[in-house]
């Protein structure tokens, strides 16, 4: 009975966890498209000047509703991901946190090119959603790396500036172009980025069977989704 009733239980968190992350991609992805709507009524705001930027962003009203909205979606996240830890239970796939440092330094300093260098070379817009999507990937990383306790959990602090850098340079992209043109690239890299860490950086294993294949292909569909949602859409992509 104790067997049956333990899995039970890991049945139910599995299926709590799903229902957090499936309401979090809704709450985060109508927060973007409210962020976009406010941030096209304000000044232009720039990385450069960044207590003006925050000063224009907390006196809208409209764009403090979808800040909440998507501050509460990443809180969803977290939720369903530490649940999702729980069920698991593989607590040997923590890599090495020097490589998890190197890893999250590279990511953020291919931000900075991307921001730099990139705009010259890309458009304004796209430069931007890159960034922004390297940085939320920081922030999923790194809160992968807190759930797992100790330590670790010293990661939040990263994951929190990831977070709110990544959101920053979306209200900058989103006065240069269409919502879903910036929201998808970003949630190219978001996605991809941390699925990609699991196996490379923190030594998580592909379960077998039928089980990997449908990973694998939920993996290749996120990318096409995002690539998709990314594809410019006329003279506002």
């Amino acid at each position: 009975m104790q067997p049956a009733a333990a899995m039970r239980a890991t049945n139910i968190e599995t299926a709590v966890a799903l229902v957090l992350a499936l309401v979090s991609t809704t709450l985060v992805s109508l927060a973007y498209l409210r962020e976009h709507t406010a941030v096209g009524e304000l000044p232009q705001l720039s990385p450069r000047r960044p207590l003006r930027s925050l000063r224009l962003l907390l006196a809208s009203r409209a764009w403090l509703v979808g800040f909440a909205m998507e501050s509460g979606g990443f809180a969803l996240y977290v939720a369903a991901l530490a649940l999702a830890l729980v069920e698991g239970g593989d607590q040997g796939a923590r890599g090495s946190v020097l490589d998890i440092g190197l890893w999250l330094g590279a990511t953020c300093l291919a931000a900075a090119l991307v921001v730099t260098v990139g705009r010259s070379l890309l458009a304004g817009a796209a430069a931007d959603g890159i960034a922004g999507g390297l940085m939320f990937s920081c922030g999923d990383i790194s809160t992968k790396v807190a759930t797992q306790g100790g330590a670790r959990t010293a990661f939040a602090l990263l994951a929190v500036i990831g977070y709110l850098l990544g959101t920053s340079l979306l209200q900058v992209g989103y006065q240069r172009g269409a919502a879903l043109t910036i929201a998808g690239i970003a949630t190219l890299l978001t996605n991809a980025l941390p699925i990609a860490a699991g196996p490379v950086l923190l030594h998580e294993t592909l379960p077998g069977g039928g089980l990997a294949a449908l990973r694998i292909l939920a993996f290749v569909t996120v990318i096409a989704g995002a690539a998709l949602l990314a594809r410019p859409r006329g003279r506002g992509g």
